[in-house]
Order: structure tokens, then sequence, then C-alpha cells
């Protein structure tokens, strides 16, 4: 007879104030791994929800009422005892000032802080993923350079943060190599985290785009169709870039659950799903919507973006569902001087 395992699950809380510095909290003598910093939270209770079990956490432990917040993503450990899930919830509005309630120290630092040490080890390798840009441009040179460029540099201006995408179907092949040679340095220049989309990236490999590659010193970083996701890379792709190192999968487009999935599994740093809302490019078809985003984002375990007919303005309500950000498109029109 097989028992069936236990599942205990652990909600989370990754407190954010306006300056971008999150809320850590130090395990007092006496617990495992004491002295070492993690995010507040603790297990849920029968009968509780995941939020419910947040809030009541951050005010025994802390003292603060969490106001709102939103899911992010689930993180798995499987022991031999248990099934051990833990929520990931971020929180952007809460009230009171933090306090020892349980002997615990606290500290007010950035995602990837260089002064608390050690952190918990099933944190600490998270947090790349956790700081990642909660607003990605699709570039769009259709508009011309000077254009987007413009746009870019308003985007950064009003987010602070973001990160660029390189998707182009549509330039002719001298353009192409052109806008990509602008993205890049503008990418650079600024400290924007920058990819690739792989079939834009074939189009460049046909174009005899070696050149253009060899010219920068980093690896390239693709960002994989739905297709490649589920059928692979061209072989010559996947031989002379993937296998020999000069070029990384770093994220992945998804329609489907199961595609998140395999997103997590190839160890994608995040995905974008979507069309949440209606778009010009697909005329006649609805989008996902809010409810069915985060249905399918649910149990996630890696961020996700949230693209299809979005802008900066709806940044509050993708991360209330579940997103980690929004992909935009032709939302970038919406940063205005």
């Amino acid at each position: 007879m097989t028992l069936e395992r236990k599942r205990i699950d652990v909600a989370v809380a990754v407190v954010m104030r306006p300056d971008g510095t999150v809320l850590w909290g130090c395990r007092p003598e006496g617990k495992p791994y004491a002295g070492y910093w993690e995010f507040p939270g603790g297990k849920v209770e029968l009968g509780e929800t995941v939020w419910q079990a947040l809030v009541r956490e951050l005010h025994e432990e802390l003292g603060i009422t969490a106001l709102e917040g939103g899911p992010w993503f689930v993180i798995e450990h499987d022991y031999e005892h248990a099934l051990v899930r833990l929520h990931l919830y971020r929180v952007w509005k809460f009230d009171g000032q933090p306090q020892s309630l349980e002997g615990q120290a606290f500290a007010w630092d950035s995602l990837q802080p260089a002064s608390l040490k050690p952190i918990l080890p099933a944190t600490e390798p998270l947090l790349p993923k956790l700081n990642q840009p909660e607003v990605l441009i699709l570039s769009q040179y259709g508009m011309g350079v000077d254009a987007f460029e413009a746009h870019l540099n308003q985007a950064l201006q009003t987010q602070g943060r973001l990160a660029l995408l390189f998707r182009e179907n549509d330039l002719p092949d001298p353009n192409l190599l052109q806008a990509h040679q602008h993205a890049q340095m503008w990418a650079t220049k600024h400290g924007v985290p920058f990819s690739i989309n792989s079939s834009t990236f074939l189009r460049m490999l046909e174009c005899d785009a070696l050149s253009t590659f060899s010219r920068v010193a980093a690896q390239v970083r693709l960002h994989l169709t739905e297709q490649h996701l589920l059928q692979g890379l061209p072989e010559v792709v996947q031989q002379d870039w993937i296998n020999t190192g000069r070029a990384v999968a770093v994220s992945a487009s998804v329609h489907s659950p199961t595609s998140l999935q395999l997103a997590f599994t190839t160890g994608m740093d995040f995905a974008l799903l979507g069309a949440v809302k209606a778009t010009a490019s697909h005329p006649g078809q609805a989008g996902l919507g809010w409810a069915r985003f985060q249905n399918m984002t649910a149990l996630c375990r890696l961020p996700v973006y949230a693209i299809g007919g979005l802008s900066h303005f709806d940044l509050l309500e993708a991360k209330l569902n579940g997103a980690h950000g929004v992909a935009m498109i032709s939302g970038i029109k919406d940063y205005k001087a």
C-alpha cells in the first residue's frame, strides 16, 4: 500500500517599498538555518487561502498589515516527508512599520543584496529571476529608428528599468541589420537586458549577419518562439551556437499550460503568455482575459509576463493577476514626454 505524501503549502511575502527595496528577515536562534536571511512568511493553515496566511504571518511576525499584492510564482521542494510548495506573493501596499515581534532581525535591501549574508539556500538562486524588470519592450523599428529610440528613452525614463526584446518580422534585410545594431548599442549604453527572438535570429543568419554577432563579445541571448520551444531550434543553431556557448535560450513565448511547464523544465528565466487582450495583429480573436491568465499561471514555477494589447497602464492589473509584469509592442507609443 502506497501512502499519499503530505503537501505543505507555505506563503512567502516579498514586501516592497516604492524605492524598490524589499523586506528581509533573519532567522532567529533555535530555528533551522539560524542567521540566514529570507523573505517573511509561514505555513498556510487549514481553511486559509494563501493571501490570508500571508496577511496573518506578516502581522504576527512583523506587526504590519498587508493591504494589496498579487501572486508571483510557485517554488516546489520535494522532501522525503512531504512536498513543500512555496507560494511567492508580492506585497506593495501595507500599513505599519516592521517590528521584531519574534526576536528576529530585519532589514530593507535590494532583491540581490550585497550586505545580507548568508541567504537561505532555497532563496538565493531565485533572486536574479525575481529582480527582472517589470516592463519588457518588443522592438518596433517599422516606425523608424529615431522614432523608436525616442519612445525607448521615454519608457526608460518613466519606468526606471526595462528589458528589450529584438523581434522584427517585416523589416527588409538591410534595415534589419541596422535595427539590430542600434538596439544592441542602445541596450548596452543603458544597461538594459537584451535578447533576440529566435525567428528573427534565423533571418539574420540567412542575411549573413555573422559579422554583426562576432562584433558582440557577449553571449547571444535568445527568446524562443513557442514553435522553437516545443520542436527545438534548427540543427545548425543548436550545434554552432547553443552547444558552443555562443548563444543561450533565456525565455520563451507560450500559449498553453503545457508550453508554460516546458519553459520551466528547460530552464527559461521567464515566459511571455498571451494574448491577454484583443490585438490588431489578430483581428476577430478574443484575448485570454485576466481571469484565464491567472488560472493558467496559478501554479507556474517561473516569472511570466503578460502580453497582447497591453501598455504600462496595465501593469498594476497584470501584477494583481499573477504576472511578473507586462510585455508590450504597440503599447510603447503610450509613453509620451
